[in-house]
């Protein structure tokens, strides 16, 4: 049986090295998943909302977690021991099924960012950044799909440095594609944010 937990924003859920003893099943909030390069350098994997489930699916060869989770929000989970969680995979076929299905589409998010980051150019990495955090933390509100996050974030998963990504948001701005404000994005023509990832425009004075 699972249990509930609430974790303030800030709070550490896991750390790169733990052993995996918990998955956790998101109900409210938002929770950002990390690793660290050589350089001390932090790279976020992924930004976990309700529903979401992760935890010790994400562990190495000796069971511990490949990745640090934090709260970047007040944040409710449900909590299940690893092999609480292992056994009702073994008794419920449809729950393995779902979890495969996780562990899947997330393969082919990070394949999806490494081809872009590999092969797009800038305007069409954030652009696709842009839509794949709509999907996963957007909150409508007045019509609109909004982002709250911070733009150092998707620089860091879009692979570019702050200052361009700020550029970019202030052309597309100009253009009523997107409203910034208050460390939120707000998408207001999603048909030209998509066409970007195909036909990137880039603006005066970047590269």
């Amino acid at each position: 049986m699972g249990r509930f937990r609430n974790f303030p924003s800030g709070e550490i859920l896991f750390c790169l090295g733990d052993p995996a003893k918990e998955v956790f099943l998101l109900i409210e909030g938002c929770v950002k998943t990390t690793q660290v390069t050589k350089n001390g350098e932090e790279v976020i994997l992924r930004l976990e909302s309700p529903t979401d489930l992760f935890g010790s699916l994400g562990m190495d060869l000796q069971g511990r977690h490949n990745s640090t989770a934090q709260a970047i929000e007040e944040s409710k989970a449900l909590v299940w021991d690893t092999n609480m969680f292992k056994a009702a995979l073994s008794r419920f076929p449809i729950l393995e099924r779902n979890t495969q299905g996780i562990l899947e589409r997330r393969i082919r998010e990070l394949e999806q960012r490494f081809c872009e980051v590999a092969t797009e150019k800038a305007s069409a990495r954030l652009a696709g950044e842009l839509l794949r955090l709509q999907k996963q933390i957007g909150r409508k509100r007045n019509g609109q799909r909004e982002i709250k996050i911070r733009h150092e974030w998707v620089a860091e998963m879009a692979a570019m440095s702050e200052f361009t990504v700020s550029r970019f948001l202030a052309e597309w701005e100009r253009q009523g594609v997107v409203s910034v404000r208050h460390g939120t994005i707000a998408i207001q023509d999603y048909k030209s944010l998509k066409s970007l990832c195909r036909e990137p425009r880039t603006p005066s004075g970047l590269i």
